[in-house]
């Protein structure tokens, strides 16, 4: 489908960034989706913790009575009401988990377990009952058991895109142990104040108990926000707080002397260890509240998540059908343009034709096979020879050519070659042509021709020839390639002018040869003695030169000499005069009034019967308007109409010549290849006057920015090449060189503030190839500036990058 890869890369640029947003987006609801169902857990997670909380603080209660129970024998009715309230709490929690656990996967390990301990908890009570137990004993079961809780909490997952909670639960966490710690510390206090007296083992584990919910705590302060601590220093002012650490520092003393009973201790302790549950209760109360309003942004995240993914899908599909029409009328353009500059390769050709073909059927044979071997689209060219209003075919090109197929009878009125040569003019039919052609029907439909276009060929204002072009392609001949044609047929009319000219030239030179150099005549003619010194001149020649005659007899003929040749030229030419006794060929010669003209001369030694030269006779003709003809000819082909810089054609002579210095001289040279950022822009939107004002103010910037010695070429619609020779002697140097070059060429046409009225929308991108041998050649060369070209649309355009 595609012809040029272009059409392709154009595909993916767009669809592939629009399949990246569907899937980053697509990505998103289902990330949204998940945070949203982890976030819906969090209520589940907090009230599973205040269970848990709710238990182990039961625990810790049952623990100190438990301790008290078997040191003093004293809170046995205390104690046997809070294994109830411990009993009652537990299956709270079973029913809570019940509820819970399938929803938590993290507790479905660290849940058995906990039920586990419990299903033989009752032995330890009754251990208890019994006094089986030591009270150390127990504090280190009752431990057990509350840390195996406080474990099913650490086992819970945190929550993606919700740092907050999970800093807050990081430090609910850190809150319980501390509660847990100071639970522990209860107990043994109370057994030293039972036993009055403080074991060294328990003195160490009382001083853990104090190191581990000061690191817990100050875990907490660390993470807390400022209402959290707040809170937590208006506990530490009551005067119960401050009395437990006034009896921890102290507590040796206060127990040896009897001072503090363990009543007082229980009723001091368990109030700051309410007031830690107080804190966890905050904390808790603020989490939850923080949780509904994380739900809360989690569910509008996840709305706006679901509709940025409905706009990406219905824009992808949007994008596609945009894309197509795109792509169609790319393709359509892209065929257009290549025609196009098919053709221009057919007229170029042609050009260099006219300058060496001096027989008129070797052009049209040549004409004839560049047309076949270029544009694969015209597959049938022919060749009509016109004498007043007969045609004959003279020669055909393409497939078929030799099983032409032609009409018996020509419907005169309707055929279009009959219909060129009555009219003079191009006839073009890019549809229905079985019944107006030379050709028949059947030949026609075999071999697939849809249009035909047939161009007449005029010599001195007179058809001549007729060239008819057969394509299989409907509509082929559009206005443009009629245009260009036009040039092509013109050109091949100078040529023809060009070889009769010729013809007639070299005819009426051999009859003045014959007449005994007829000396009086239209053709301006000098002739010397044998020193060269003149002695007549006819009147032509004095018309020409702008002389009387008086003024150049007896002067020598180097009075004409111009300064367009050089010493070698003369030498050669009266070396062949001597040696040949005649010379031919073009020479600049001065007129009087300072003017050089182009004549072409031809220069013949007279001998008398001994063969020694008595006279020169020299003959003139001016083709100054011819040569200015050729030279127009000769610069249309190698320059830029538009513009009037050098073209692809010339630019590439250049760089040949370029890379033979380069390499002769052991320098570097380098490629500049500049596009116009938003070219296409400015012709659909301001008009292509507008576009073409452009070019030409590129080519002046470009012309004042350069050195005189580089080369500025225009080798596509905004595509302009600057040649530089000699930048470096190193690669470096080069570098840095033609980066200063390529910057000042950016600067100077970012200049460009205005065109037409417009504000300039365009920017160059630029792209540099450095080269110093001959490794490779002017494609490549260019193709390499035009890979880092693309490098610089890529990066933002309006930049400049190196081929590497």
């Amino acid at each position: 489908m595609f012809k040029n890869s272009l059409f392709l890369k154009i595909l993916l640029i767009f669809t592939l960034p629009a399949l990246g947003i569907l899937y980053f987006s697509t990505v998103l609801v289902y990330d949204k989706i998940n945070t949203l169902s982890d976030i819906t857990n969090i209520q589940k997670d907090i009230r599973y913790i205040l269970y848990t909380e709710r238990l182990i603080n039961s625990l810790q209660k049952e623990r100190g009575l438990a301790v008290i129970y078997l040191t003093s024998k004293k809170d046995k009715e205390k104690y046997i009401l809070q294994k109830k309230k411990t009993d009652s709490y537990y299956k709270e929690f079973l029913e809570e988990i019940e509820n819970i656990n399938k929803n938590i996967k993290q507790l479905t390990f660290s849940v058995p377990k906990i039920q586990k301990i419990f299903s033989n908890f009752s032995f330890l009570r009754q251990q208890i009952d019994t006094q089986q137990l030591d009270a150390y004993s127990v504090i280190l079961e009752y431990s057990y058991i509350n840390e195996s809780l406080l474990d099913t909490i650490y086992a819970i997952k945190p929550i993606n895109s919700a740092t907050k909670f999970n800093t807050k639960f990081s430090y609910i966490v850190n809150i319980l142990l501390a509660k847990e710690s100071a639970g522990v510390e209860r107990a043994l206090t109370s057994i030293n104040i039972v036993l009055k007296s403080i074991p060294e083992d328990n003195y160490k584990k009382l001083l853990h108990t104090y190191s581990t919910q000061k690191i817990n705590l100050k875990e907490f302060l660390l993470k807390a926000d400022i209402e959290e601590i707040e809170f937590y220093n208006k506990l530490q002012n009551t005067s119960y707080t401050k009395k437990v650490y006034e009896i921890r520092n102290n507590l040796k003393e206060l127990i040896l002397n009897n001072k503090l009973d363990i009543q007082t201790w229980w009723e001091i302790s368990t109030l700051r260890i309410e007031d830690l549950g107080k804190l966890h209760k905050f904390v808790s109360s603020d989490i939850l509240k923080l949780s509904q309003k994380i739900q809360k942004e989690a569910t509008t995240s996840q709305i706006l998540s679901l509709s940025f993914l409905f706009i990406c899908f219905a824009t992808l599909i949007s994008l596609l059908f945009v894309l197509k029409a795109i792509v169609f009328n790319q393709q359509k353009n892209f065929n257009k343009l290549e025609k196009q500059q098919n053709i221009y390769k057919i007229l170029s050709k042609v050009n260099k034709l006219i300058l060496k073909v001096k027989n008129r059927k070797k052009l049209f044979i040549k004409v004839l096979n560049s047309i076949d071997n270029i544009e694969p689209d015209i597959k049938l060219s022919m060749i009509y020879k016109v004498k007043k209003t007969q045609k004959r075919l003279l020669m055909a090109k393409g497939e078929n050519s030799l099983k032409l197929e032609f009409v018996e009878d020509e419907n005169t009125k309707n055929c279009v070659v009959k219909r060129a040569i009555v009219s003079g003019k191009n006839i073009i039919l890019n549809s229905k042509i079985e019944k107006v052609c030379t050709l028949t029907p059947k030949f026609i439909n075999e071999n697939h021709l849809e249009s035909v276009a047939v161009f007449p060929i005029k010599k001195f204002d007179k058809i001549v020839a007729l060239l008819v072009l057969f394509s299989n392609n409907k509509n082929f001949f559009d206005n443009e390639v009629q245009i260009l044609f036009n040039k092509m047929i013109i050109d091949i009319e100078y040529a023809l002018e060009k070889i009769d000219y010729e013809k007639n030239k070299a005819k009426q030179e051999e009859e003045l040869r014959i007449a005994s150099y007829a000396f009086e005549s239209n053709e301006p003619m000098i002739i010397t003695n044998h020193e060269a010194k003149i002695i007549n001149a006819n009147q032509a020649f004095c018309k020409v030169m702008g002389y009387e005659k008086k003024e150049i007899k007896g002067n020598n003929p180097k009075i004409f000499k111009s300064e367009e040749h050089s010493d070698e030229f003369y030498h050669n030419m009266w070396n062949s005069i001597l040696t040949k006794g005649t010379w031919s060929g073009e020479v600049y010669n001065k007129k009087k009034n300072g003017e050089n003209i182009i004549l072409k001369a031809t220069i013949t030694a007279i001998k008398d019967k001994q063969g020694n030269i008595k006279h020169y006779l020299s003959q003139y003709n001016d083709i100054s308007e011819q040569k200015l003809k050729q030279q127009y000819l000769e610069y249309q082909a190698t320059h830029d109409s538009l513009t009037a810089l050098p073209n692809r054609l010339l630019l590439f002579d250049r760089i040949k010549h370029s890379i033979n210095k380069i390499t002769r001289h052991k320098t570097y040279g380098g490629i500049i290849f500049i596009d116009l950022d938003n070219f296409k822009t400015i012709n659909d939107t301001m008009g292509h006057e507008t576009g073409d004002i452009l070019l030409k103010e590129v080519s002046r910037k470009l012309q004042e920015t350069v050195r005189k010695e580089d080369t500025i070429a225009r080798i596509g619609g905004d595509e302009f090449i600057v040649l530089a020779d000699f930048i470096g002697t190193d690669k470096a140097s080069a570098r840095n060189n033609m980066q200063i070059l390529a910057s000042k060429i950016k600067g100077a046409l970012n200049n460009i503030h205005t065109i037409n009225g417009y504000a300039n929308i365009s920017t160059p991108s630029i792209g540099i190839t450095l080269f110093n041998n001959d490794s490779f050649n002017e494609n490549e060369l260019i193709k390499q500036a035009d890979t880092a070209m693309y490098l610089a649309k890529r990066a933002g355009k309006n930049t400049i990058k190196f081929f590497e």
